[in-house]
């Protein structure tokens, strides 16, 4: 039930660009309806002017002169329907050169604004006229006129986007079902748009839902992706890669325990089910040691699998080389060989753990003995370049000699093959690797190099 609140209070992806999408449209038409707004603003009294003028010019074309009848004006009924509305929202004056009326479209006797000198500004208003408001206007002379004539043609303020409200009317009237499917269509198109720009995530979200432990072969595809999503899915196989290799590591090493498990194991219960005498009890503690030995190791390389070094943790790898010096020296003294530590006498520090770094060495150190003979040694060389090398007198095989369970020589020491996988291993967490190589005029050179670190504090 939790889960399933969870999905509705957080929207899908598509939800989510599907809402963008229609904010930005509807910003759009707004930000247009503002922009047209301004630009009507802009041009609304050039467009009044222009008006203006282009009605004084057709009244002029009907200005009629005579002897005895004086001057008259006769408009055609398109002009009379506009001119003669009781409202008088459009006047006109016809004005002689001192400022008397002539005539007028409601019998006027007062001009609205005063003849304009040569070289002024022709446009006037009118705060108040005939009780109707403020009027605007225009004063232009007639052409050809002796003496001058003027006409005056105003409009009145009462309504001042008459036309402006009638557009906006008309358009709502006629186009709202336009509108509407523009509507529809702009919100379908944009699903739809979403939906297939989203597509290619749907289907790999199936395919990535079908992968499961017994399919970690399969990979997701890189071609043809969006570029967005590419590096995404880049990230998941090469996620798909380690966790597959990991996986497959642990099935072998399982199969591999349980290998050399079984195989101690049944020696130890045949030999106790056939003890025939105490005396044969130092035997089976022998053999119980190198299960013990088994056992430490697979615990160990479980350990070192799971190592998470901390910022702040550092080693001396100097002392390290002392401490697995001073544990091994006696040992190999009883097998008639020895143990020499060299190189840097100072500290050299390096981030990493102290105990997993005496293992890695100790497990080199124990792989030389094995394959050092008697009377020779092994050397532990500390190096300033942060590195520790063990040199034995024995042969340098170098394959497959860090995989785990292998043995160069089975039988030839005791051991389940997991020493030099173990130091690998560390090294690997530290950041660093170990190089075999021929050391001259001796046997095998193990190396275990750690990375260059920022400097310590000499605490």
């Amino acid at each position: 039930m939790k889960r399933f609140l969870r999905r509705l209070s957080a929207p899908s992806l598509t939800v989510r660009l599907t809402r963008r999408m229609l904010a930005i449209v509807a910003a759009s038409f707004l930000l247009l309806l503002v922009i047209l707004q301004v630009q009507y603003l802009l041009v609304r009294d050039t467009l009044r002017d222009r008006g203006l003028r282009a009605q004084a010019a057709d009244i002029a074309a009907h200005v009629r002169a005579g002897r005895d009848d004086g001057f008259a004006v006769d408009l055609p009924e398109t002009l009379k329907t506009a001119y003669h509305r009781p409202d008088r929202q459009y006047v006109y004056f016809l004005l002689d050169g001192e400022g008397r009326v002539l005539a007028s479209s409601h019998g006027g006797t007062a001009p609205l604004a005063p003849v304009p000198a040569p070289g002024g500004d022709p446009f006037f208003s009118r705060t108040d006229f005939a009780n109707r408001g403020a009027y605007y206007g225009v004063t232009v002379p007639l052409e050809g006129a002796n003496p001058p004539l003027y006409l005056q043609v105003a409009q009145g303020s009462v309504h001042p986007d008459v036309l402006a409200d009638t557009l906006i009317e008309e358009f709502l009237e006629r186009s709202w079902a336009f509108l509407l499917l523009l509507a529809v269509a702009i919100a379908s198109v944009t699903i739809w748009t979403v939906r297939q720009s989203l597509a290619p995530v749907t289907r790999l979200s199936v395919m990535a839902r079908n992968i499961g432990p017994a399919s970690l072969d399969r990979r997701l595809p890189e071609d043809n992706l969006p570029s967005e999503i590419t590096p995404l899915v880049h990230a998941v196989n090469t996620s798909l890669q380690r966790i597959e290799s990991g996986y497959r590591r642990e099935r072998e090493f399982t199969a591999n325990a349980a290998h050399e498990l079984r195989t101690p194991l049944a020696v130890l219960k045949a030999n106790i089910e056939t003890l025939s005498s105490l005396d044969e009890v130092p035997q089976l503690i022998e053999e119980l040691a190198d299960l013990e030995r088994l056992v430490t190791q697979l615990l160990r390389l479980a350990q070192v699998d799971n190592l998470v070094l901390r910022p702040e943790e550092e080693a001396d790898l100097r002392a390290v080389a002392t401490a697995v010096a001073r544990q091994l020296g006696p040992i190999a003294l009883a097998e008639g060989k020895s143990v020499e530590l060299t190189g840097e006498e100072g500290p050299v520090r390096v981030r990493g753990h102290a105990d997993f770094l005496a293992l890695a060495l100790r497990n080199l150190v124990e792989n030389a003995l094995a394959h050092t003979p008697r009377g020779s040694g092994v050397e532990i060389r500390v190096g300033a370049d942060r590195s520790l090398a063990v040199v034995d007198d024995g042969p340098a095989d170098a394959a497959r000699i860090f995989e785990r369970f292998v043995r160069v020589k089975p039988g030839a020491y005791k051991g389940a093959g997991l020493g030099l996988s173990i130091a690998q291993r560390v090294a690997a967490v530290h950041g660093g690797g170990i190089e075999v190589s021929r050391e001259p005029g001796r046997g095998a050179a193990f190396t275990l190099r750690l990375p260059g670190n920022p400097p310590f504090s000499a605490s």
